[in-house]
């Protein structure tokens, strides 16, 4: 569609205008301004697609009777009565559409969807009001007490019979803080406080039924089923804005980069995968770690372009 013809609608459900609303893309904002510059009769509708996500976002289990009477009220002192009575009736489906796109929400069988990009995190409040810390690249999506997480993820709080799904695990929460990650049939979850029980679905169906005590750990992927005791604060050094490696094989550390931060990482030896590699680094700075890791090994790691890692 010619961004010229664009509706109220028509920008509240376009992903970048979002992300300009939300100051989230900063090309995004560039791109705006510049066509907001160009076609000054359109600050009106920019300011009314602005006003109504910012009264979605407030409210994401959909617009109330009272919000869509306050958008009215709002709208009163600007716009004219003929007007004003089209934009009611367009408001609500427009909310509804950017709720249903955004978020999965219908209204028979509500859920919710978050998803974190390369090297973000996120905090959110689940309706219990128990927490979850996402890692970068990370999807939950939620719907009453069950939870499905795909990534990395950190969850604390007081929890009422939460659930929460991996693919391959399944979790009962009782009032406690853990961490699961779950990505490429690989699924890791571990206790630091409180109470999990821990049952196999999915593809992992087999594997049965583990009860946790804090400071386990259990891994489980497409071959094996392992659990271990480990240091919780290494493993979920990463909610508190740091990563820690103490003793880490290199392909673990070289997964979270790939995973995390959006390199893409090439071995000419396959023996380097097994060394073990000790350090720390702010979460938000990889070049320290990677400057680490090639004065461990005598330069054997090279950064190329396209955010390409070579271990040699």
């Amino acid at each position: 569609m010619d961004q010229e013809q664009y509706t109220v609608a028509d920008l509240m459900t376009n992903p970048s205008f979002r992300a300009w609303a939300d100051q989230s893309d900063e090309k995004a904002r560039a791109h705006w301004e510049q066509w907001l510059a160009a076609h000054p009769d359109r600050h009106d509708d920019v300011n009314t697609a602005f006003t109504l996500l910012s009264l979605l976002k407030e409210n994401e289990n959909g617009p109330s009777p009272e919000d869509m009477l306050e958008m009215q009220d709002r709208f009163d002192t600007t716009l004219g009565r003929q007007r004003r009575m089209l934009l009611y009736r367009w408001t609500a489906a427009a909310a509804s559409l950017l709720l249903l796109i955004t978020t999965g929400i219908l209204f028979n069988n509500r859920s919710t969807t978050i998803h974190t990009g390369i090297a973000m995190t996120k905090e959110v409040n689940l309706p219990d009001g128990s927490k979850v810390l996402l890692n970068a690249n990370t999807t939950l999506k939620y719907k009453g007490h069950e939870v499905w997480i795909e990534g990395e993820a950190y969850f604390s709080g007081e929890h009422h019979d939460l659930k929460v799904h991996t693919g391959g695990m399944d979790v009962a929460v009782l009032g406690t803080a853990f961490n699961i990650y779950n990505r490429k049939q690989q699924i890791e979850v571990l206790l630091e406080s409180g109470k999990v029980n821990v049952t196999g679905a999915g593809w992992a169906k087999n594997a049965g039924t583990l009860h946790l005590t804090p400071g386990e750990m259990i891994h489980l992927d497409a071959t094996n089923k392992m659990m271990t005791r480990i240091n919780p604060e290494t493993f979920t050094s990463w909610k508190n804005g740091r990563l820690i490696f103490k003793n880490t094989p290199l392909y673990k550390v070289a997964a979270i980069l790939e995973e995390n931060y959006g390199f893409h990482v090439r071995w000419k030896s396959t023996k380097l995968q097994m060394e073990r590699f000790s350090g720390s680094c702010p979460l938000d700075n990889t070049d320290i770690l990677l400057a680490a890791i090639r004065s461990v090994y005598n330069d054997q790691l090279i950064v190329q372009a396209n955010h390409t890692i070579v271990f040699e």
